[in-house]
């Protein structure tokens, strides 16, 4: 085993035990309503994927979690197969599905990202998407971004979104307090430590990487024509500001409206917390 492979295989552990750990509480801590800011991104995302997949759409999801965006999808008709690095999260997404009542349409399956091309599906996907920051924790994008396009048919449709290296919220928030080595923490292509909050109060490691709009775009391009990028958010803090968020809400309802004119024009798309791609598999 080259050294590669072996970095490789020791991340694609370090990440599955975190998420593993995560999942019990994942729900509680990244989502509405204990995050309100991470509720509504949520929602944001979900009217994305909403608006671009047909809802009798055969879809492949990259990093499922707790299945939220797999079950909402599957409840307006879409066929999806919901893929994780995590046991334990794929356990969750296969019994909020039953819940739902379309367990018929949620296919469940443990891998990473980067073995996707190991899918043999009888036909083409009609899309494929990857949400909040599951590829940030993948170390072999090139082999996933080969994969991705191996399983979606010609005209097929891609949404990911990443956490960006360039949340200028973020930038402009901790250097007004002096707080320098805070504000450019994402200013790195270096892998990182992330602490998530786990059962029991503990606290698991998750290795990741910051992304931007231009690493993906680089990694897609081959396969695919990019058709829109945009932040998400740009103009309302990142999830970890929460509580400023609910602090001041009549403020943050106004930045709301200007969030939607502002998410995917230049620059202020490549700036936000998280960078969405939207992209076609070239014929």
């Amino acid at each position: 085993m080259t050294s590669r492979a072996r970095e490789t295989q020791t991340l694609a552990v370090a990440v599955r035990r975190a998420f593993d750990a995560v999942a019990p509480v994942y729900d509680r801590s990244f989502a509405a309503p204990y995050n309100a800011l991470m509720g509504w991104l949520r929602q944001e995302n979900l009217a994305l994927l909403k608006a671009t997949f047909p809802p009798n759409s055969r879809l492949l999801e990259i990093g499922c979690g707790t299945g939220e965006e797999a079950v909402a999808l599957a409840r307006r008709g879409a066929l999806v197969v919901a893929t994780d690095i995590s046991p334990a999260m794929v356990r969750r997404t296969r019994q909020r599905a039953h819940r739902a009542g379309v367990a018929h349409r949620v296919q469940t399956l443990v891998l990473p990202a980067g073995q996707v091309a190991a899918l043999r599906p009888s036909v083409p996907f009609d899309g494929v998407y990857s949400s909040f920051g599951a590829l940030n924790c993948e170390p072999d994008l090139a082999t996933w971004a080969r994969g991705v396009a191996s399983l979606v048919q010609s005209d097929g449709l891609l949404v990911c979104s990443v956490i960006n290296r360039w949340c200028l919220w973020e930038v402009m928030w901790f250097a007004l307090r002096g707080r320098w080595q805070v504000a450019r923490r994402r200013w790195t292509r270096e892998w990182q430590v992330a602490q998530l909050p786990a059962s029991n109060g503990r606290r698991v490691p998750l290795p990741f990487r910051y992304l931007t709009a231009g690493d993906m775009v680089t990694l897609l391009s081959p396969y695919f024509v990019i058709e829109q990028v945009m932040a998400l958010p740009v103009c309302l803090p990142p999830p970890a500001l929460d509580p400023l968020y609910r602090r001041y809400p009549r403020l943050f309802g106004l930045l709301r409206r200007v969030e939607h004119y502002m998410r995917d024009r230049w620059p202020w798309r490549y700036l936000g917390d998280h960078v969405v791609i939207v992209a076609r598999r070239r014929p």
